[in-house]
């Protein structure tokens, strides 16, 4: 069960990515628009390799995704903090913290 917890927390999380990224590319012009898309390219990547573990039993991968993830979303709360964004720090550090809780569980 928690293997799949797990995966649909990491699942959701790289998507929202791709979302976010979408939606940034649409608001914007220029080199803003440009590094939305970049983004965007980088998000759909780790979208489709959160799925795999839905299609194959294989916790190796699962934890090395949800650890990328992690990591994503603790930089993308780092940068919400420097930018003074309670809610591009918030969203990012309760997902990483969630990524967290799932690795320990999954390793005790």
């Amino acid at each position: 069960m928690l293997y799949y917890i797990t995966a649909c927390i990491t699942f959701i999380s790289a998507t929202l990515g791709a979302c976010f990224a979408v939606q940034s590319a649409t608001a914007q012009n220029g080199a803003g628009r440009t590094n939305a898309l970049y983004m965007f390219a980088r998000s759909l990547a780790l979208s489709g390799i959160a799925f795999i573990p839905f299609c194959l039993q294989a916790p190796a991968i699962l934890e090395i995704i949800t650890v990328a993830m992690l990591l994503v979303q603790l930089a993308d709360g780092i940068i919400g903090i420097f930018i003074k964004s309670r809610l591009r720090a918030a969203g990012p550090l309760f997902m990483a913290a969630c990524h967290g809780i799932c690795l320990f569980l999954m390793h005790f």
